[in-house]
């Protein structure tokens, strides 16, 4: 019975409604992530789970997109940081900000995961982007998702590579 009023409080705190932004997405702001560039980032995002196993993002998303006052503004609620951060899947802070500019959603690049975990962004231009990866998995015990979403930010410049490891 406490299982279930603990669930009910997340359910509830999740439907708060939408969060406001004071930042508005500007374009030109971001324009330079549309040039073909040297760089490349890649990696892995690992989460352990409450027994110990750790558990990666096979086959989940990994979004990169361009650093810019509207996506700092997003990560800081999400992440509480505008650097790196976990985000739970349970009990976390929603991703509702009330309908996102299409223009913010197109400028990112989404992969998967490959079935080792890994993850590959390449031909970047120089510059600051965020990095988010979902790590997610059914817990057989409570029949329910659980893990969430890691965020970091990376910087590339000069024909970088990058190896980033998302963790928590």
């Amino acid at each position: 019975m406490r299982a279930m009023a603990v669930l009910a409080a997340f359910v509830i705190a999740g439907c708060a409604g939408p969060v406001p932004l004071q930042s508005r997405f500007d374009p030109s702001e971001v324009a330079w992530f549309a040039a073909r560039g040297t760089n490349t980032i890649e990696g892995t995002a690992i989460l352990r789970s409450y027994n110990g196993k750790v558990k990666s993002c096979a086959a989940l998303p990994v979004t990169l997109m361009p650093v810019s006052a509207y996506a700092r503004e997003r990560m800081r609620y999400l992440y509480e940081s505008e650097n790196d951060g976990f985000n739970p899947l349970v009990g976390g802070r929603p991703a509702d900000f009330g309908g996102d500019d299409p223009g913010y959603m197109a400028t990112a690049k989404t992969t998967r995961c490959d079935a080792r975990g890994r993850f590959s962004f390449s031909e970047l231009p120089d510059g600051d982007y965020y990095l988010v990866a979902t790590v997610t998995w059914r817990d057989r015990s409570f029949g329910m998702e659980n893990g969430g979403s890691l965020m970091q930010r990376v910087h590339v410049s000069t024909g970088e590579s990058k190896d980033v490891l998302l963790a928590h």
